[in-house]
């Protein structure tokens, strides 16, 4: 989500394409092995590639044009999991042990988080991706002027984001053994609540990848906190709404909006 906020965009469909890449993972794995793991990725890819199309090509607004694969998504999980967990057996439990394993007793996935970390900040420092997608979240036109490719590199976030959300699902999917259509339930607004909190300015521009680091190491902080105390799931996304509002107030760039819609 970071590098599509950083655009000045939204993308509301990465919770529905964390779930559908756990259906998918659990439907693939007894037949594909490790092969699942790809198609689920790659599922992510073309999810954020219509998604980014839809916004680009037919001029719909991020919001809007997320919000609609929002529901294709969603209703599709729901078609191909009939509504109910598909569990991945022990027979197969080997190809999760990658996630759920360790190495020198540090859980596996903290290796993959802090990789995901680095590729994402080498993309975002180091490559004309990440830089055309900072240029144009601080001055689109201008971008356009000094002859960037505005849609092509806002596809392409869309694309990234898209497989960073199916990647999180297939992560998900290893962890619980099971693939389900409500299995990112929250994470939409989590997601959303760490990169803001994190610094990054929804107004675009701003921020950055180790940002949302830390905006996620506060918002899991406050989780954690939040379980210890006994404090309700549902209570705790509307405490991550207040987050989010909170943290668009005071980092939003209010200058560059004259007015708000």
């Amino acid at each position: 989500e970071t590098f599509i906020i950083l655009l000045g965009s939204i993308d509301l469909s990465i919770a529905p394409v964390a779930a559908m890449s756990t259906i998918i993972t659990a439907m693939l794995v007894p037949s594909l092995g490790y092969f699942a793991f790809v198609v689920a990725i790659l599922f992510g890819l073309l999810a954020g590639l219509i998604t980014g199309l839809i916004h680009t090509k037919g001029r719909i607004p991020s919001f809007i044009a997320s919000l609609g694969t929002m529901g294709i998504w969603t209703g599709l999980a729901f078609l191909l999991s009939n509504a109910t967990p598909i569990t991945i057996s022990t027979a197969n439990s080997h190809y999760l042990t990658w996630v759920t394993g360790d190495f020198l007793s540090i859980p596996n996935s903290i290796f993959i988080m802090f990789a995901v970390l680095l590729l994402t900040y080498f993309i975002e420092s180091y490559t004309a991706f990440g830089r055309y997608v900072k240029a144009i979240g601080a001055g689109e036109k201008a971008t356009f002027v000094a002859g960037g490719a505005i849609d092509r590199y806002k596809t392409m976030a869309f694309m990234l984001c898209g497989m960073l959300a199916a990647f999180q699902g297939v992560i998900i999917s290893c962890i619980m053994a099971s693939g389900s259509a409500r299995a990112a339930d929250g994470l939409q607004m989590k997601a959303i609540a760490l990169v803001v909190l994190g610094g990054t300015a929804v107004s675009g521009g701003i921020g950055g990848v180790f940002r949302t680091f830390i905006g996620t190491l506060i918002v899991f902080t406050l989780e954690y906190g939040m379980n210890m105390v006994g404090v309700n799931s549902w209570f705790q996304q509307a405490v991550y709404g207040v987050i989010i509002i909170v943290a668009v107030a005071l980092t939003i760039d209010r200058s560059r909006i004259s007015i708000i819609k």
